[in-house]
């Protein structure tokens, strides 16, 4: 007769066991893969919009290349008196123009990346 109370309490252990995984353990199992999936997007959409920014960096500069901004702006650059081109070079401001121009151009090509470019 033992063996039989002992199956009955290993019945009941089980379905104990099913109920508390229904009440608690089901949300527990929700949350963490819930977890893991926002991670997997938020890793996605960070890696897609540093290829857009890689793609659209590309073109920015191919198209101010072509164009033929930065020959104009180096002949106006050159023009300037030597005080005032070593007053702008002592303040760094050669290069911060040209910081400047590849954020402008890369951030109006951007805007034409589909599903990126707001």
């Amino acid at each position: 007769m033992e063996w039989i109370s002992s199956t009955i309490d290993q019945i009941f252990i089980f379905f104990q066991y099913v109920w508390d995984f229904l009440t608690t353990g089901i949300y527990g199992l929700i949350k963490e893969t819930m977890v893991i999936l926002t991670k997997a997007a938020l890793y996605s959409f960070i890696q897609m919009q540093i290829f857009a920014l890689q793609v659209a960096y590309e073109a920015a500069q191919d198209i101010v290349g072509n164009i033929g901004v930065t020959q104009q702006i180096r002949q106006m650059y050159s023009g300037l008196p030597g005080e005032v081109l070593s007053g702008l070079s002592f303040f760094g401001i050669p290069q911060a123009l040209n910081i400047l121009f590849s954020a402008f151009s890369t951030r109006f090509v951007l805007r034409f990346v589909p599903f990126i470019g707001r």
